[in-house]
């Protein structure tokens, strides 16, 4: 099992964090997401992926999540079927923000690749985190052009 690929499919059900919350005695942070251990049989392949950046897609939207494992939750890829707690926006936007999001949805879940980083910055659910991975990619833009910029002076001085 190599921890840089995946892929997990399934119709899945919103569990809510606070109900997760109440039967597992665990809170989840914001940005993450759990599904069952079952999706996933392997117990070492488990402990490579657990906090581990993924895309999740369905068929009318995507987001990125970090993914977590747990043993209270219901489903399995033989059941084809199973439970998700996420976050509401994130139910949202995987519902393509349709009027009845209370039912299940084929969900998809892939390793998010290193290109997909600056994407994961700036569409946290964590405003605070937002605002720093803004910040963050804004200070690599004007580093790297501070670098160009220093690289033509030194080009245009000594070639005039």
């Amino acid at each position: 099992m190599s921890k840089a690929d995946y892929t997990m499919k399934g119709l899945f059900t919103l569990l809510s964090p606070r109900a997760f919350a109440e039967v597992a005695k665990v809170e989840i942070p914001v940005g993450w997401f759990v599904i069952s251990h079952r999706w996933m049989p392997e117990k070492v392949g488990r402990r490579l992926l657990h906090g581990r950046w993924s895309k999740i897609k369905s068929p009318n939207g995507e987001i990125f999540r970090i993914l977590r494992f747990s043993t209270n939750l219901e489903g399995s890829p033989s059941q084809g079927s199973g439970q998700i707690v996420l976050d509401r926006v994130g139910w949202l936007d995987l519902q393509g923000r349709a009027e009845n999001v209370d039912i299940p949805i084929q969900l998809e879940f892939i390793q998010a690749r290193w290109w997909q980083f600056p994407k994961l910055a700036v569409a946290h659910p964590d405003p605070t985190i937002r605002l720093s991975g803004r910040l963050g990619l804004w200070s690599v833009f004007l580093g790297a052009l501070s670098i160009i910029l220093a690289i033509w002076a030194l080009w245009k001085t000594y070639n005039p």
